[in-house]
């Protein structure tokens, strides 16, 4: 599996916890939707998006599980 998979993977599984707010949901699935496009800057995109919802209400498991996929798609860009 590569990396990319592993994040669309892990994101998926984050947006289909029941401990999630709607507004995370719903940003998730537009992130897993750019990560699925074959766009040159789809990996830019989402980590923009992560990073933003990284500033909202999260718990400290979600946040932690946020920065684990922003930090498998930063070693995507290298």
């Amino acid at each position: 599996m590569n990396k990319l998979q592993l994040a669309v993977e892990s994101l998926t599984a984050l947006k289909d916890e029941i401990d999630v707010s709607k507004r995370f949901k719903e940003k998730t699935e537009k992130i897993i939707a750019l990560l699925t496009d074959d766009s040159e800057l789809s990996i830019e995109k989402a980590l923009l998006e992560l990073e933003e919802l990284n500033s909202s209400d999260l718990s400290s498991y979600h946040r932690t599980q946020v920065w684990d996929i922003v930090s498998l798609l930063e070693s995507m860009k290298n």
